[in-house]
């Protein structure tokens, strides 16, 4: 359901990707997780239906994007750019009383390489929230500046250790807050997480153990990801592993999910 096209070049490469019909993230709706609705301040599920405004018109709900890239002095660089819609649905119509995705426009940068021993990583990014500029429409959210920064290293043979710092930034937020409808708990200005991981190689690298954390000192909730999977031969691999999510208050984004914590296991045979 999208058209690529890429083009190659001394100066630099660029790829396009144009999407006639919008294709929406995975978001929760409360069918399979529970979540935290905040127009009934509580956590909500399957019994309590989430209706979406559905955008799936062709070539009217359509999105493009475009990646321009090329190495400098060893380092991977690359701008970006988005025309397209909230993946999730982040907007409310108050007449209709569902969500909405409303429309957005998205403009970045990164930068990937070499730095001491390890690989580090830097991205930018500007969340263009074409119907909430000024900030002060409470049912549509405002623009957003995000960074983010990243370093990933083998500490010693077989044993990777890498982290991020991530941050939201809300723009115009005193227009939000002046704005905010009555009985609604505010986000924050800057939303904060850390991640961290661990992976360990072992027997002949025949077994992966690793462990992925989230952990956001805003919002002070966390998830924490660990996996083990063995590759038993040529075409049989096992793995467990776990969803573990703790908060201090339902409202946070990890801390909505804390009693949707699973544990799972799986096996697989390729061919």
């Amino acid at each position: 359901d999208a058209v690529k096209a890429s083009v190659f070049s001394d100066i630099a490469n660029l790829d396009v990707v144009y999407t006639p019909r919008f294709n929406p993230d995975r978001y929760i709706d409360g069918k399979r997780i529970s979540y935290f609705n905040p127009q009934l301040g509580r956590i909500a599920g399957a019994d309590d239906p989430f209706p979406i405004e559905k955008r799936g018109d062709w070539f009217t709900d359509d999105e493009i994007a475009g990646r321009l890239s090329r190495n400098i002095g060893g380092y991977d660089a690359a701008l970006y750019g988005y025309h397209g819609f909230w993946k999730s649905p982040m907007g409310f119509d108050a007449v209709s009383g569902k969500a909405t995705f409303p429309q957005l426009g998205v403009y970045g940068a990164s930068a990937r390489g070499n730095v001491s021993q390890g690989v580090g990583c830097l991205e930018a990014g500007y969340y263009d929230s074409f119907k909430d500029r000024s900030g002060d429409n409470p049912f549509v959210p405002n623009s957003q500046a995000r960074f983010l920064a990243g370093y990933e290293q083998e500490i010693v043979t077989d044993v990777t250790v890498g982290g991020q710092y991530y941050v939201e930034h809300m723009l115009d937020y005193a227009a939000y807050r002046a704005t905010l409808p009555n009985g609604m708990t505010p986000a924050d200005e800057n939303r904060h997480v850390l991640t961290f991981r661990l992976a360990w190689l072992a027997l002949h690298q025949n077994l992966r153990l690793a462990l992925f954390t989230f952990y956001s000192p805003s919002d002070h909730d966390a998830y924490l990801r660990p996996t083990a999977y063995y590759r038993i031969d040529d075409h049989w691999s096992a793995g467990i592993g776990a969803n573990l999510f703790e908060g201090k208050t339902e409202r946070t984004f990890f801390g909505q999910f804390e009693d949707a914590a699973n544990i799972y296991a799986s096996l697989r045979y390729g061919f």
